[in-house]
């Protein structure tokens, strides 16, 4: 989808160099070869890359010899503050965007699902800057079939939740909706869940569901090193003593779920 600043309610437009862009693209769960054809194409036209922690070299090695990386990622607690994060990535697409620059802003999975897309798209809008949004895989859907895990089949359930297990003054903020989705027969996927894994799996037990309910760890999909790990909510804290699985990690829980290969 591509946004000119000309477009009716954009305001005065910011002059730049005809052939500036800024492209918000998913980079997929990892695999360079599940990059859609239009994210390639935008990496091997890019003049400036800014990438996040999990973007593979082998899909930044796609780029040309002479377009510029930046990397602005985060990982788990690397102590960054992340307004001030976004704030310097902003500083940058403006500094970038004014010299006539192709700029990627290169997410891990797809920029609208926990990836922030939402307010890089704001800042482009509001500095009236030429701006498009190209979607990648989601890890979530990516492991549920690299792993054969329907997340929705008929005469099971038809949702799926994503969430990410916030956890606030004690208690996960979510708790309720939680626990009336699995008792439906649905999975949640929790994106950025890991730590916190065990002590929800304890709270959903304490909510009467069952510990028999199904966990699936899903470590580094699609990418070197991928594992899985698969256990119950009554077993999942041993399971994570034992494992130790790997960051980053996707976490489903279900009754229904289950590998089909």
């Amino acid at each position: 989808m591509y946004f000119s600043p000309q477009s009716e309610g954009a305001g005065e437009a910011f002059r730049l160099g005809e052939a500036s862009m800024i492209s918000i693209v998913g980079a997929g769960p990892g695999d360079p070869e599940l990059l859609t054809v239009k994210a390639l194409k935008r990496i091997q036209e890019a003049d400036c890359i800014l990438h996040d922690a999990l973007v593979s070299d082998e899909i930044l090695n796609l780029s040309r010899p002479d377009a510029q990386r930046i990397y602005v990622g985060k990982l788990y607690q690397d102590g960054q503050d992340q307004t001030d994060r976004q704030e310097w990535i902003n500083q940058m697409i403006i500094d970038l965007a004014s010299k006539g620059q192709k700029v990627v802003r290169l997410k891990s999975g797809d920029p609208m699902i926990f990836g922030r897309g939402a307010e890089e798209i704001r800042f482009c809008i509001e500095n009236n800057l030429d701006y498009e949004v190209i979607p990648g895989v989601t890890s979530a859907l990516g492991a549920a079939s690299l792993y054969g895990i329907p997340l929705t089949e008929r005469g099971k359930n038809s949702m799926v939740l994503f969430g990410t297990g916030n956890y606030r003054e004690g208690d996960f903020c979510d708790l309720e909706s939680f626990v009336s989705v699995l008792n439906s027969g649905s999975p949640i996927i929790f994106y950025m869940g890991l730590s916190k894994l065990v002590k929800l799996a304890q709270r959903l037990i304490e909510n009467s569901l069952s510990s028999e309910i199904k966990v699936q760890i899903l470590s580094k999909v699609s990418q070197p090193g991928a594992c899985t790990f698969e256990g119950t909510l009554g077993n999942i804290e041993q399971l994570m003593v034992s494992e130790k699985p790997p960051m980053p990690a996707l976490v489903i829980i279900g009754k229904n779920v289950e590998r089909l290969r």
